[in-house]
């Protein structure tokens, strides 16, 4: 009897537990999930790159001369490679372009413009301009000029 009494007893306090709110699970149980959300944390901003200033190209000038070739203006200094004639013109033509002066090979010659074909360089001579066949001249100094002495005689006297 007394293991009877001890089944009872445990039956009435299990009825008795699942009326007071204890729940074992069952459909009627609710479960309430929380997310953590982290604080963001803030990231840094980029240092701003100033934007660079635009500078302009340059137009080139352009002039014409009397036989219509344009000539872009650019100074420059020449060498004549060989004996060359400065004509008045941008012509072989004697009758168009007939010739100022000779001047011999090595002579410097100081370029006011270039032709627009590269055929011609403007050049100053004396005062007056004139215009070189562009396959008689160079920007590169003959050797033995007077440039090049200087820059040899500097090399001497720095050994």
């Amino acid at each position: 009897m007394k293991k009877s009494r001890l089944l009872i007893l445990l039956a009435g306090l299990s009825i008795f537990a699942s009326g007071c709110g204890f729940s074992t699970g069952g459909e009627d149980s609710t479960v309430t999930v929380i997310h953590a959300t982290p604080t963001p944390t803030p990231a840094p901003s980029p240092a701003a790159t100033p934007t660079p200033a635009v500078t302009a190209t340059p137009t080139p000038v352009v002039s014409p001369t009397a036989s219509g070739v344009n000539i872009v203006k650019q100074d420059a200094t020449y060498y004549a490679t060989t004996d060359v004639n400065l004509r008045t013109d941008c012509s072989t033509d004697d009758a168009v372009a007939p010739v100022v002066q000779g001047v011999p090979a090595g002579t410097q010659l100081t370029s006011t413009g270039v032709s627009e074909d590269g055929q011609w360089v403007e050049v100053n001579y004396n005062g007056t301009v004139c215009y070189a066949s562009a396959q008689y001249v160079s920007t590169t100094a003959p050797a033995g000029t007077a440039t090049d002495t200087a820059a040899a005689a500097d090399t001497a006297a720095a050994q």
